[in-house]
């Protein structure tokens, strides 16, 4: 597991785009240090965590993600340990997760080690289901303006979850 480094400065800006600064307000400049925070440094660290969490879902499909149990182990290392309230949002419920955040353990890996995908890459308070995430990028990249593109979103999704219709086109 790689540890996330916490001390994650929303004005600093990658050097490929200190050309642009003089052009862009403030909230563009935060707006680029967010997307760097993400692409660099939470969503590689999560790469891991995910393949894991994919693996265990597919050894067992029966436990849905409202119902996984988090890991409350605490971790051995020295560092702070802050309390976090998340809301983890899925398919079948809305669920309060407590979890501890320090230097080795962080919030985002954590989520996606229960199945969820935090909004925020430090401290995040609101995650949301990796089941429920497949889904609706599926729909999206389905959708069209008729009742189709649905029947055959929730039939990939339903196949990929291990549930085979004895036709092929039950919906």
């Amino acid at each position: 597991m790689y540890p996330l480094n916490l001390d994650y400065d929303p004005y600093l800006v990658p050097e490929t785009h200190t050309h642009y600064l003089a052009k862009e307000s403030r909230h563009a400049r935060r707006k680029h240090a967010q997307a760097a925070c993400w692409s660099q440094t939470v969503l590689p660290a999560l790469i891991r965590p995910f393949m894991q969490w994919k693996r265990e879902q597919m050894l067992s499909r029966q436990t849905p993600a409202s119902q996984r149990g988090t890991d409350n182990s605490t971790c051995s290392c020295s560092s702070r340990h802050r309390p976090l309230k998340v809301v983890c949002v899925s398919i079948e419920a809305l669920c309060d997760v407590d979890i501890a955040v320090c230097t080795c353990c962080p919030a985002p890996q954590q989520l996606v080690q229960m199945g969820y995908f935090p909004c925020s890459p430090v401290y995040p308070m609101l995650a949301v289901s990796l089941d429920m995430l497949e889904l609706v990028s599926t729909l999206f990249i389905l959708a069209a303006p008729n009742e189709r593109a649905w029947a055959t979103t929730i039939m990939k999704y339903l196949k990929n979850h291990g549930h085979e219709f004895a036709t092929g086109d039950a919906l």
